[in-house]
């Protein structure tokens, strides 16, 4: 079975612990960052050694490689990919992103998660970082139709970010869910006429959902949304009848709050299928995993999955294979 938690990794190759890490029954991932990337050499290397130490059929690499600023694998060969700003103003850039994308990762069996499909409201992380196709959520949800098309014509899963929308600004700049929680007053009308709409409009093409750490107090008081049984439940799985992958971002953002790492992880993991533990030491990662009330995916959850992580599993697999025969 499965695990349940994406994990990072400290550097550039696997340390001793780490080995224990990528090994351990209830990680489901790994994702990777720019101090992970030194020169695609090494890539294929820590790649390799990642399958080799896993011991597992498979274990899906990911990384967040959306184009523009939000790039983690630069130079030395990788293709330099536009913004999504830049995408929203000539869309027919579309076809040549994706195509470069997915040969680029393929080569290394990696996953982006991409596309963000938040509006282009002023929001520091979002407009700030060039990540919105455009503030129209209908030209919005038109170009994410196109994008997705574009990557599953090349076998790749898209993961939608960040519901049920990140790109608005708030009062004082507390808008950067990195680094404070962001607290959205409009009511869910408000919401499902504006932001919503990219999502709704394209969850029959979704492979994942990834809400964001906001907090909607006139929707639930209580829980931001990556923690919402009205959000993730009641309006994404009941509401709209979405059935795919649900990921939480990831769980040390300060936008999670301020429980341990492990009752985040857990609560998390009461809502979504997967949970993002990342840029925590590989020790505390351990415990974690090593304490989890629910650290297996169910067999139900398994197929959607499977065709989450499809992208580049035969390259994995061939460096597993050859990291066996070295």
């Amino acid at each position: 079975m499965t695990g349940r938690v994406i994990v990072s990794l400290e550097g550039k190759g696997l340390s001793d612990k780490e080995k224990d890490l990528v090994s351990h029954p209830h990680t489901a991932a790994i994702i990777l960052f720019t101090r992970n990337f030194e020169n695609k050499d090494q890539l294929k290397n820590l790649v390799t050694d990642i399958q080799k130490f896993a011991n597992k059929d498979d274990l899906p690499i990911f990384v967040d490689q959306e184009g523009g600023q939000i790039q983690r694998f630069q130079g030395h060969g990788f293709t330099n990919l536009e913004s999504f700003k830049e995408i929203g103003a000539n869309p027919s850039l579309i076809q040549q992103q994706v195509k470069a994308l997915t040969k680029d990762l393929r080569e290394f069996g990696i996953i982006s998660l991409t596309p963000v499909v938040d509006l282009d409201l002023g929001n520091s992380v979002i407009s700030g970082k060039d990540r919105s196709f455009s503030k129209d959520p209908e030209e919005v949800s038109r170009i994410t139709r196109e994008y997705i098309t574009a990557l599953n014509q090349h076998g790749h899963s898209a993961t939608l970010k960040h519901f049920p929308g990140h790109g608005q600004l708030y009062p004082g700049g507390q808008d950067d869910s990195h680094f404070c929680l962001p607290i959205d007053q409009r009511d869910l009308k408000s919401i499902t006429n504006a932001d919503l709409i990219p999502f709704t409009k394209n969850l029959n093409l979704a492979d994942a959902i990834m809400p964001a750490h906001i907090l909607y107090p006139n929707v639930d008081p209580k829980n931001t949304v990556g923690f919402s049984d009205i959000w993730l439940n009641d309006i994404l799985r009941n509401k709209y009848g979405y059935k795919g992958i649900i990921v939480s971002d990831c769980l040390s953002m300060a936008g999670a709050g301020t429980n341990s790492m492990l009752e985040k992880t857990n609560n998390s993991l009461e809502l979504v299928d997967i949970a993002i533990m990342c840029n925590i030491s590989s020790t505390e990662s351990i415990k974690v995993l090593d304490n989890l009330t629910h650290g297996k995916l169910s067999a139900s959850r398994e197929p959607y999955f499977k065709k989450w992580t499809e992208f580049g599993r035969i390259t994995r697999t061939e460096l597993k294979l050859n990291s066996v025969t070295i």
